[in-house]
């Protein structure tokens, strides 16, 4: 049975995605599913494979990640959470239909310069990282095929869909490791370390974060996300020893 970096076995895992298709694999190999709904959002409760799984499709933007995480938290208490999706590639060479598993996340559209704190600083964690469990982010990284282009590293999130060479000049001023941006993970991973839970994020890319990202995200967004959703059904249908 796979444990998180503290030693706990994970029985119980909390899956969080932003869009429907980046989720509607994993409900549909979902046994004895039980729906509820918590301010406004829904969570489907059942099992896949040998483990308890909760899903919620949290809607884009930190915002409601973070309500639907910390309502999970309370309602669910999963022994480590996964947000899984489509992103947009910041790292040279990093390609549409690359994954990346998350080291680190980071909210990089947090803005206090003025007032002398770095890009990203989170006032009520006194930091800027917040850090994936190495074990569970391990675990998922050994479920991507091998012939899948897989990059470990920082993801970024912000409440913008990032398109412009200006957005990618204060990100990557900021933060030059970033592997890609997307619109959830750093507030998943923010709500999770106040909380003690470990957290892991793993993304497809379905674009490249430049010009063409409306274009080849309209393309690419279902397949990058159903991606990224069979990789962890794959994971989860493994039998437990």
């Amino acid at each position: 049975m796979p444990k998180t970096t503290e030693g706990k076995d994970i029985k119980r895992i909390g899956i969080i995605a932003a869009m429907e298709e980046e989720i509607r694999i994993l409900k549909m190999h979902m046994a004895d599913s039980q729906i509820r709904s918590i301010a406004g959002t829904e969570y489907c409760f059942g099992k896949i494979g040998d483990y308890e799984v909760v899903l919620m499709q949290c809607g884009i933007g930190k915002v409601s990640a973070a309500l639907g995480t910390q309502a999970m938290i309370l309602e669910y208490q999963p022994d480590c959470i996964i947000n899984t999706g489509c992103a947009g590639a910041l790292a040279a060479g990093l390609k549409i239909g690359g994954m990346v598993v998350a080291t680190q996340t980071v909210e990089w559209d947090i803005d206090m310069l003025a007032i002398g704190f770095p890009r990203g600083f989170v006032t009520t964690m006194n930091g800027v990282l917040m850090q994936a469990d190495p074990a569970v982010s391990e675990w998922i990284a050994a479920a991507i095929p091998f012939d899948v282009q897989v990059s470990r590293g920082l993801v970024v999130s912000g409440d913008q869909f990032v398109s412009t060479p200006e957005q990618r000049e204060i990100i990557l001023g900021s933060f030059p490791d970033a592997r890609c941006a997307e619109m959830e993970g750093g507030a998943i991973g923010h709500v999770c370390a106040q909380n003690a839970i470990p957290f892991a994020v793993v993304r497809c890319m379905s674009d490249t974060a430049d010009g063409d990202s409306d274009v080849n995200f309209a393309l690419f967004v279902k397949e990058a996300g159903e991606k990224s959703a069979e990789i962890l059904l794959s994971l989860l249908s493994r039998e437990t020893a």
